[in-house]
């Protein structure tokens, strides 16, 4: 009996460790790396938000009046952008936004003019520099020019006839500052601030006093928020990002 639990034992001894060897090692897969970010590359997108328009009128160099209006402002924009030296980007970007701000003004020195001034569409060309300040966060700023459509009408205040209007589109520096966010693969959201600052405008209202002419200024604020869908370049979302 003794000898035969030793010799069990000694079997089981020998063909465990060989059993065991045969068997299939299961290792775990490690985590995948983290997602990498680059801002190199083209874009398109979408925005909204707010717009203000300031309006002075003066007549021989003296301010008659100044009024400002805000409202709603949505287009969009594209553009391309360049990363360099790990954590630098530079860019161009075009934007169209549509609008609808109008202001009515009594004149102070013509009490007998009502002043109406419409703004219904802004566009810029400008450029971007921006840092990194993270892999996937921007911040920049803008520099370029900016236009706009504007109208401006002078009615009689009593009876409304006409007297005198002036339309066209004027255009003037553009600066502004935002922040860019990488949320998804291929897609970012951004917020900003701009001014565009156009030159003083010249309108002669014909039937106002016999013949007045007036200088007008129009300066353009707006917030804006939008969304880009990026593309090209190391696809913005997953390529390599530098020292990050």
């Amino acid at each position: 009996m003794k000898r035969h639990f030793l010799a069990s034992l000694a079997v089981a001894l020998t063909v465990g460790p060989a059993f065991a060897a045969d068997m299939p090692v299961h290792y775990k897969a490690p985590p995948p790396p983290p997602p990498s970010y680059s801002w190199t590359g083209c874009y398109i997108g979408a925005n909204a938000g707010w717009a203000q328009a300031e309006t002075s009128v003066s007549f021989n160099g003296s301010e008659d009046f100044s009024r400002s209006k805000t409202g709603g402002a949505f287009g969009g924009q594209i553009g391309c952008d360049y990363q360099f030296a790990s954590s630098w980007v530079i860019g161009i970007q075009a934007m169209v936004d549509g609008t609808n701000l109008g202001v009515d003004r009594v004149g102070v020195r013509f009490p007998n003019a009502t002043f109406h001034a419409d703004l219904d569409r802004f566009t810029t060309v400008t450029g971007r520099l921006g840092f990194a300040v993270s892999p996937a966060f921007l911040l920049y700023g803008k520099l370029g020019w900016g236009s706009y459509n504007t109208s401006i009408t002078a009615t009689n205040t009593f009876t409304g006839a006409q007297l005198g209007s002036a339309s066209n589109t004027y255009s003037g520096l553009d600066v502004g500052v935002g922040g860019e966010w990488m949320f998804a693969p291929n897609f970012s959201m951004f917020i900003e601030w701009d001014h565009i600052s156009p030159k003083d405008t010249t309108v002669v209202f014909a039937n106002l006093a016999g013949g007045t002419t007036a200088e007008v200024r129009r300066d353009l604020d707006k917030v804006l928020v939008g969304i880009n869908w990026r593309f090209g370049g190391r696809g913005g979302y997953g390529g390599g990002y530098g020292n990050y």
